[in-house]
């Protein structure tokens, strides 16, 4: 069985022998595995995803704190044009900016309706101080279907961690006109004032961010405390690029990124489901703090070594899994407790990861200049290089071919070894650092590997000069 994506991190990995215990044995690198493997997700009901045990719990917590009434609201302070807001179907659209003395009292909710303009990531969100009541923003689609309360896939609605005074999203429309809806509401009765923020930002996607028209300084996220980043957005099966083709697996105050780092994984993704038709979603785990710095900081809990997700050029992505569950979960399937965070040799014939789809996916992410290095566990990584090789020999005309570029890359830009544990759970993909140090201000790039790690096998780069990523704790 796999591990269900409500579980945290740290209960996956807890869990991760039992867990993986009674999978079977894959295939290593065969490109056939992956033939098999397309054609048993193409099978799949369509609506399977609908009926997946977190998503029914987050939706009927929701449902439960009364998200299908449709009552009259009553007028509060710096809520005027506003009301009713109490329902979806009342909705006004959130105002550009920033509104303030708005407020959620005792058996009510606030819905706003967000439509984004063609080529826009919107960034919605609400500001208040949490230790006054916990107030929770949660996002629907135009027809009201759930998308996420700020836990992700990962984790269900009552989970209560990582609470901070803020909360947001990111939406994006490709042709204009994207419907969504946010609604505030009281966590177990909570009540409290907050403000509504909405901010736009020009998003176009393409293989490389300066080649979109950008400057590199709107690419790699330059503005003081994290301002020039932006929120990787919701998926919209709509959407022509990638369609439906990731969710996520981390709270929503932890996906703010460089817009590089969005084009290149959104690229990157739409290149997999192309060379590989029936492509499940992926879950995108850990990028950033709105401010730059690495999750978790905000709450003093760092959920990664100090630095190691700074400037919104970092992220942890999980495999591609040969069930197509691609989700945040220990892919070794070795039967044991994984204790020093790798996988055991002997997962190098049981472990789990869609290899073809993952090397393709790599690749297409190495294809970029701006990529630094991607980490992996130390026992998949020669499997992949393998069977990135595999890939390179494919006869020209074949869509899962790779070039000679992207093959040599797994050589010279892939890091793995003592200093890269809990890579068995994802890959940690690290762009460029920026020249002028990160948002904490005195650190100078390139920023080195903190204590206790000392060493990592990464050909072509100093020891000192990678960062490494764990799992980030409940």
């Amino acid at each position: 069985m796999i591990a269900r994506r409500e579980w945290s991190y740290f209960v996956v990995m807890a869990l991760a022998a039992m867990t993986h215990g009674c999978q079977g044995e894959m295939g290593e690198t065969g490109l056939d595995d992956a033939a098999d493997s397309t054609a048993s997700e193409a099978e799949a009901p369509a609506d399977s995803e609908d009926a997946e045990p977190a998503e029914v719990t987050d939706e009927a917590a929701l449902t439960a704190a009364g998200s299908l009434r449709d009552m009259p609201g009553s007028a509060r302070a710096g809520s005027e044009g506003l009301e009713p807001d109490d329902a979806r179907m009342t909705a006004k659209d959130a105002p550009l900016g920033v509104t303030g003395n708005l407020s959620i009292t005792k058996g009510d909710e606030d819905w706003y309706r967000v439509v984004v303009p063609a080529h826009t990531i919107a960034r919605v969100g609400i500001e208040m101080k949490h230790a006054a009541g916990d107030l929770d923003l949660v996002a629907y689609d135009a027809q009201g279907r759930l998308l996420g309360s700020r836990n992700g896939a990962e984790y269900p609605y009552t989970f209560r961690g990582q609470e901070t005074n803020s909360e947001y999203y990111g939406f994006y429309s490709e042709d204009g006109g994207a419907v969504y809806y946010v609604r505030v509401l009281g966590h177990a009765g909570a009540t409290n004032t907050y403000s509504l923020r909405l901010k736009h930002y020009a998003y176009k996607d393409s293989q490389t961010c300066t080649g979109a028209g950008f400057s590199l300084a709107d690419c790699d996220g330059r503005g003081s405390s994290g301002s020039g980043l932006i929120p990787f957005p919701f998926a919209d099966p709509s959407d022509s690029v990638v369609g439906d083709g990731y969710n996520f697996a981390s709270y929503s105050n932890y996906r703010f990124a460089r817009r590089e780092l969005v084009m290149l994984v959104r690229h990157a993704l739409a290149e997999t489901r192309k060379a590989f038709p029936g492509t499940k979603p992926l879950s995108l785990i850990d990028i950033c703090q709105m401010d730059g710095v690495t999750p978790g900081y905000d709450v003093g809990d760092p959920r990664h070594p100090q630095s190691t997700h700074d400037q919104g050029g970092n992220i942890d992505i999980s495999y591609f899994q040969t069930d197509g569950a691609n989700d945040a979960e220990i892919v070794c399937n070795d039967g044991a407790s994984h204790a020093d965070g790798y996988c055991t040799a002997g997962a190098a014939k049981t472990h789990i990861v869609d290899l073809p789809r993952q090397a393709f996916f790599m690749a297409k992410l190495f294809a970029s200049p701006r990529t630094r290095v991607i980490g992996t566990d130390t026992v998949l990584a020669p499997l992949l290089q393998s069977t990135a090789k595999s890939l390179a020999a494919l006869p020209a005309g074949d869509r899962r071919k790779i070039s000679q570029a992207e093959l040599s890359a797994f050589s010279s830009r892939l890091a793995y070894g003592s200093g890269w544990p809990y890579h068995h759970h994802h890959i940690h993909l690290s762009l460029e650092w920026r020249s002028q140090g990160n948002a904490r201000g005195g650190e100078v790039s390139p920023l080195v590997a903190p204590a206790p790690f000392h060493t990592m096998q990464a050909p072509g780069e100093a020891v000192d000069s990678l960062d490494m990523a764990w799992p980030p704790r409940p």
